[in-house]
């Protein structure tokens, strides 16, 4: 190990090409015979908006590459990228995976623009011709290699267990969101172990940027000084009244989610792009001030309510994370749906929101949001803030 990023990645794509060749050859003994093994498929035929959304998705990861020495310009791009990737989701029906592609974009993007704060505007090119013909090289082959992976994948005869879950979603899980339906009843015990994992890596990334210390200066690392206005105005104001809207749509994301495209997944998500933008907005201390959530105590709440859940079908002799639904008549609303899955999708709903908040405050925090309104008030080079 030696910190340097491009080996790591190097390494994997070689390591994945190479896997992915020694699977291609060996399976089926001949060149190429494993991706012909599954015969023709059927194929769905490309119109003119499929093919505008991948010209406009290639042409976003291409300049994500030509750009990459202008890293904001970069950052942008890539969110393109992001952004026609949720469209091919939303363009295939598959609107659950497009809510979550976008919502991880938007988090995903505010996590880039914190990291932008240690670097310059401007990038520098240290690679050697031979080094960026070999990137490229393993870069060409890794595409080309999880493309071909795809197209024999959807060549192959469908052997699935998707009926399964379109027959009985409605019946056993009491909800008509087949995707929601497995993430909380289905397949629950995989959703309980992932929101684990999160809380666990939110946990490290609290640990490792705790005692983390920036020096302040009145310039950034490209000795410019700072905006004499940290916060905008329209920005300040526009993000202050979105909060209570955007907190709004979380809500109502998530009880809507066995029904219909949302869940505790994507409703978190939405939750904590709102909460983290009055970081980027206000700042650290402002925010801290007048947003008194604590958010690894959220993280506990949240899988302890998960775990609760599924400890409560033990009472009446069922399985663990056993769900059960009924409808109710309730005056002057009608028939309303009451499922313990919802419980479970709450857990979930707190867990995302604390790790995710509590992973990008910390950051934010550590990037600077939090530097003195009057830079002049400091020596410059003369205090170093903790955060």
């Amino acid at each position: 190990e030696n910190g340097s990023l491009q080996r790591y990645l190097f390494v994997l794509a070689t390591s994945a090409v190479a896997a992915g060749a020694a699977a291609v050859l060996v399976t089926s003994g001949a060149p190429g015979g494993w991706l012909a093994a599954g015969g023709a498929g059927a194929t769905t035929p490309a119109d003119g908006t499929n093919l505008a959304v991948w010209l406009l998705l290639a042409g976003a990861a291409l300049a994500t590459v030509l750009l990459r020495r202008r890293r904001l310009a970069a950052v942008i791009v890539l969110g393109v990228a992001g952004l026609m990737v949720s469209l091919t989701f939303a363009r295939l029906s598959a609107p659950d995976l497009a809510l979550t592609q976008l919502s991880v974009e938007v988090v995903t993007m505010i996590l880039l623009l914190l990291a932008l704060y240690f670097l310059p505007q401007q990038g520098r090119d240290t690679a050697k011709a031979g080094q960026r013909l070999r990137d490229g090289l393993v870069a060409g082959l890794a595409g080309l290699g999880a493309g071909g992976l795809a197209w024999a994948v959807l060549q192959r005869p469908p052997d699935s267990i998707s009926e399964f879950y379109l027959a009985n979603s409605l019946s056993q899980g009491g909800g008509r969101n087949v995707v929601n339906v497995i993430l909380v009843d289905f397949r629950g015990f995989d959703t309980l172990g992932e929101i684990t994992v999160l809380a666990i890596a939110a946990a490290a990334i609290y640990s490792l940027l705790y005692n983390v210390r920036v020096a302040y200066t009145d310039a950034d690392i490209a000795h410019r000084a700072w905006s004499p206005d940290p916060h905008p105005l329209v920005l300040t104001v526009t993000v202050r009244a979105l909060l209570p809207v955007a907190l709004m749509v979380s809500i109502y994301l998530l009880l809507r989610g066995h029904n219909q495209p949302g869940g505790g997944f994507i409703a978190a998500l939405a939750a904590s792009v709102a909460l983290t933008s009055q970081y980027l907005a206000h700042g650290a201390r402002w925010t801290r001030q007048r947003l008194t959530l604590r958010y690894r105590p959220l993280i506990a709440a949240g899988l302890l309510v998960a775990l609760l859940t599924g400890l409560g079908s033990w009472l009446f002799g069922a399985p663990f994370l056993t769900s059960s639904f009924g409808h109710f008549h309730v005056p002057l609303i009608g028939d309303v749906e009451l499922a313990t899955a919802l419980l479970f999708d709450v857990g979930i709903y707190l867990t995302v929101i604390g790790a995710v908040t509590l992973m990008l405050a910390r950051l934010g925090r550590v990037s600077g949001i939090e530097r003195p309104e009057d830079p002049g008030r400091e020596p410059v080079g003369g205090r170093t803030w903790s955060f």
